[in-house]
């Protein structure tokens, strides 16, 4: 709802005013229009401010009606007793504007234009007649005005829950998301764990060394509080957690980079490069000594980003089922682009295996 400041006070009476003059001129043109085809000569400027002078009564009385549509509004549990008194209301009303629109005009006519006499009866019914027939157009007023007021009613109120649902779900979309990063990192870093396990038992110093890559892998995931980030910063993430794995496979692990200057800059999820790389390692490089070789790659393509991670593995059918890693990764793509974003796991010609990630381009954040 608007608050009722001043300014909106104000600009409601213009807004009255404006419409009961509009609705003032086309009575008026309409009843200019039936004495011309019906052979009658008159003055329209008469006609036209007797005419006014009965609606700007009824903008004088809007705000009246409209506090009463306000606080009994044609709903709820005491909607036939609302109807009651707004009828009653009308029926008072509609006949006291009458009345009042006939000596005000009646007025106008004698000191304003000097009409007097019996030519005062060419615009003016007989007293009776003339509030009677006024009293029906009053009533149909009265309720055209309340229910346009419950109509604007109705429709803020609608707004207004579009706007609450629209908020809530992109609060729940964010807590989905955290939810999702918050499983991740747990993963990730049991994975990075498992690895210098493995390596103690091989390599004391290496595996020291790699616990410091790890302590600034980890402050970098912690630090990373936004759901996406520049593609710069992602590979950054992942050329640190490379150096972990590199440190394990020593000479084996060959990483080759194919990304455009010019892509660097482009938004991505965070943490969507890493489970595909880690992937890679796990059920393509550690499974096959002959394999050794991760390409990381970038283009752009019918406006739409393209990750992709390849290893020289064995094929993909072994892990055609995502596990946590992926799935998280699949679960964000979705919360935050739908189904203009997409994660697939594809052959590499007979040997290998390609995660590809598409999304929409986003230069800014």
């Amino acid at each position: 709802m608007l608050q009722n400041t001043p300014r909106t006070a104000r600009m409601r009476w213009i807004s009255i005013l404006c419409a009961w003059t509009i609705v003032g001129l086309l009575f008026a043109a309409q009843q200019i229009v039936v004495l011309k085809v019906q052979g009658s000569h008159t003055n329209w400027v008469v006609v036209g401010a007797l005419e006014l002078v009965y609606w700007y009564l009824w903008a004088a009385c809007t705000p009246l009606v409209i506090v009463l549509a306000r606080r009994l509004p044609l709903m709820g549990p005491k909607f036939a007793v609302h109807i009651v008194i707004h009828t009653v209301t009308s029926l008072m009303m509609a006949p006291l504007t009458s009345a009042i629109e006939y000596f005000l005009s009646l007025g106008i006519l004698r000191f304003v234009f000097h009409i007097t006499g019996a030519d005062v009866l060419h615009f003016l019914s007989p007293f009776g007649e003339g509030v009677v027939f006024m009293s029906f157009t009053g009533m149909l007023t009265y309720w055209l005005v309340v229910g346009l007021y419950q109509a604007v009613h109705f429709y803020q109120v609608a707004l207004e829950r579009q706007t609450i649902a629209a908020q809530l779900e992109t609060q729940l979309s964010h807590a989905e998301l955290e939810n999702l990063k918050s499983q991740l990192h747990p993963h990730f870093l049991f994975n990075s764990l498992h690895t210098i396990g493995v390596l103690m038992q091989e390599d004391v110093d290496a595996a020291g060394h790699l616990l410091v890559s790890l302590g600034d892998l980890l402050r970098m995931a912690l630090e990373q509080r936004e759901n996406e980030i520049t593609l710069r910063t992602e590979l950054a993430f992942v050329g640190k957690y490379l150096e972990i794995e590199q440190t394990r496979f020593h000479d084996r692990l060959k990483v080759h980079m194919d990304v455009p200057p010019d892509l660097l800059d482009v938004y991505v999820p965070s943490l969507a490069l890493q489970p595909l790389v880690e992937n890679a390692i796990k059920h393509g490089i550690s499974v096959d000594s002959d394999a050794g070789r991760l390409e990381i790659a970038a283009k752009l393509q019918d406006g739409r980003v393209w990750l992709c991670v390849r290893d020289d593995g064995p094929g993909p059918a072994p892990r055609l089922r995502f596990g946590v890693g992926l799935s998280n990764v699949q679960s964000r793509l979705k919360q935050l682009y739908g189904k203009a974003s997409s994660l697939e796991l594809t052959g590499g010609g007979g040997r290998g295996c390609e995660a590809i990630i598409t999304i929409p381009l986003r230069n800014l954040h």
